[in-house]
């Protein structure tokens, strides 16, 4: 089975990504499995409204813990420690589970052998069941870490569940930025979708994106959301995509009743009209994903 993951990315948060999500995968003719990859903050669930049918805790990386009663408080794990994660109080090594990265340094340099790993409960990975097919979503705890590991493993459950089913394509909403969670959702995705919108700040933050996929060799194309609120600053981004050699895949105006159907809570595909199914064929012209 030839799976093909298109990923919907932005440089910045707030151009509309979620929204756009939901609505190509409302058009898409093919089976599909869904997949939200902002782990910090999920909001494609909102628009599907999943029946979960599956949760399986996610632990991330162990951190280190100390046994009190061996630990004689001799401060050579906290020198030792380049993450200001283990500090002596009271005469014994105390571990800041916040700051830890499990490097296990501490574990090598104590004398006392008192310093093993535990792991901790960080968030949970969630399926469930919508009206457009399966929607694997995950969510960290409050400061949980390891969310590009917590990414790779979300996106791993939905590619399996592919494959077992004979599912062949995979529609990922990513996270906003350029950072680490946003690295795992592209790496080795067959296409990315960068959502951008009329604004300078915008226009920057395309930039890199557009960069990010670049140095991951993923192939990828503009569209540009509610580009009627600056026609200006619209021609200049598609100049730019251009004088790059960007494919601007379509533009998307903004209008009131797609903003009242977003927060009614109800994917806005009517409200677009005929522009949706034409931009999701040429994302499946430009990424050539059709098998």
């Amino acid at each position: 089975m030839n799976i093909r993951e298109v990923v919907i990315i932005s440089g910045k948060g707030g151009t509309g990504k979620t929204t756009l999500t939901a609505s190509l995968a409302s058009v898409a003719e093919e089976r599909r499995i869904l997949a939200d990859a902002d782990v910090d903050a999920p909001n494609l669930a909102l628009l599907l409204h999943p029946d979960e049918t599956d949760r399986q805790p996610f632990f991330g990386m162990p951190i280190a813990k100390v046994a009190r009663e061996q630990c004689t408080g001799c401060g050579i794990c906290e020198k030792a420690c380049r993450y200001n994660a283990i500090h002596v109080q009271d005469g014994k090594a105390v571990v800041d589970e916040g700051f830890c990265e499990g490097c296990r340094v501490c574990l090598y340099v104590c004398p006392e052998q008192c310093i093993s790993l535990k792991t901790i409960e960080r968030g949970a990975v969630r399926r469930g069941d919508t009206d457009l097919g399966p929607l694997w979503h995950a969510r960290l705890n409050p400061g949980g870490e390891n969310t590009g590991l917590m990414v790779a493993l979300l996106r791993k459950e939905a590619r399996k569940e592919a494959q077992t089913s004979g599912v062949s394509l995979i529609i990922t909403d990513g996270p906003p930025g350029i950072g680490c969670p946003v690295t795992s959702s592209v790496t080795g995705a067959d296409f990315a979708v960068i959502v951008s919108e009329p604004s300078k700040s915008a226009l920057s933050d395309l930039r890199r994106a557009a960069e990010l996929c670049g140095i991951l060799t993923v192939p990828f194309g503009i569209v540009i959301n509610r580009w009627n609120l600056s026609e200006e600053l619209t021609e200049t981004i598609k100049k730019t995509c251009g004088d790059e050699g960007w494919p601007v895949l379509g533009t998307i105006p903004f209008e009131e009743k797609i903003a009242e159907a977003v927060g009614a809570g109800r994917i806005p595909a009517v409200e677009m009209g005929n522009a949706l199914p034409e931009l999701w064929h040429a994302i499946q012209k430009t990424g050539r994903l059709k098998i």
